[in-house]
């Protein structure tokens, strides 16, 4: 269904991507993996034909991407960025997006539903948390039955029911004859859903396998030599003194940004990261991590207790020896309740 052949894209004089070969076929989900800057995010808008190729072709059965209109509806995309009109309702939102794609009226109420947001229908999207927001975002992708589905890191701001959600509908998607392709940085929820990976490195593809149903891998072609069966580990790194430190995220405490370095601490140590606080936030997305301040990067499994001094004032405290307290911003505190439901 997708062909892609010496897709090339130069920015400033420099080649940020160049894949000689990449098919997607209908009823396929196939995971692109790369860390942040690795050229996820640009592959998948050039091929939704929001932004341009410097060379090679995109093609949707055999039309190509960047120069029929008409392929392009056929395309639902879902970006880092959930793109939502933010004085309306999760309802008018659908609604306007029917709208302007001349899609039935009563997709919108089906698709309320499948995302388990009919209750929060008629709530301005300011009032709605974080992962009810992704849920909406995803419910305008698929409202248009795409035959190719692209999402960019979906499951960013979610919980980890709006994760296991995710999964059963990209499974679905394919299932019903769509072609799939979804970016993260790791397999961890990848797997649950996807039949092939592909690892991305400075825009170059630098492995390739297929997974079984059970989520084992097997080798895509036995003359490739870095398909073979490998565990994909995920760490978190770090520096202390002269040694490289690789993280569990899970004894991860916090990360605080502080005079333009981030630092993660756990029980016993701190030591600092080249990740910027907000790579850090995307790459730690769905493993219990959440924004409690501007400088704090908080991992909820680790908080003991919320503690409101006045009314527009609150802290965390953590289950440490030394009860660490973080500072929790007023927004922050009301995303954290919904997100709790305490």
């Amino acid at each position: 269904m997708l062909q892609v052949r010496r897709l090339e894209k130069v920015i400033e004089g420099r080649s940020v991507l160049s894949i000689e070969q990449l098919d997607v076929d209908a009823g396929e989900v196939v995971a692109v993996l790369g860390l942040a800057h690795s050229g996820k995010t640009t592959l998948m808008r050039l091929l939704s034909g929001t932004m341009s190729p410097s060379g090679g072709s995109i093609l949707l059965d055999g039309q190509d991407v960047s120069q029929v209109v008409a392929v392009r509806k056929r395309i639902g995309i879902l970006f880092e960025e959930d793109l939502l009109y933010e004085r309306l309702t999760a309802q008018r939102n659908l609604e306007f997006y029917a709208q302007i794609r001349k899609l039935p009226r009563n997709r919108v109420g089906e698709m309320l539903t499948l995302l388990g947001l009919s209750d929060q229908a008629r709530q301005p999207i300011t009032k709605i948390s974080p992962t009810s927001q992704r849920r909406l975002a995803f419910a305008r992708v698929l409202m248009g039955q795409p035959a190719l589905l692209l999402l960019d890191q979906p499951i960013l701001r979610t919980d980890l029911d709006t994760q296991l959600l995710f999964a059963r509908l990209v499974s679905q998607a394919a299932a019903n004859g769509a072609a799939v392709m979804v970016t993260d940085e790791d397999l961890f929820w990848a797997s649950k859903c996807c039949t092939r990976v592909v690892e991305l490195e400075d825009g170059r593809v630098v492995n390739t396998y297929t997974l079984a149903i059970h989520g084992e891998k097997e080798a895509e072609a036995p003359e490739a030599p870095n398909t073979q069966e490998r565990l994909v580990p995920f760490k978190v790194p770090a520096r202390k003194d002269d040694r490289i430190l690789l993280y569990d995220p899970s004894d991860i405490l916090y990360a605080i940004s502080r005079e333009g370095k981030t630092y993660l601490r756990t029980a016993d140590e701190e030591a600092t990261t080249n990740l910027t606080l907000q790579e850090l936030e995307g790459r730690l997305a769905g493993r219990g991590f959440f924004k409690a301040h501007r400088a704090y990067l908080v991992n909820l499994q680790h908080i003991k207790a919320v503690i409101q001094y006045t009314r527009n004032s609150y802290t965390l405290q953590l289950n440490d020896k030394q009860e660490t307290m973080i500072p929790l911003s007023k927004q922050s505190e009301k995303e954290l309740q919904d997100l709790l439901g305490y």
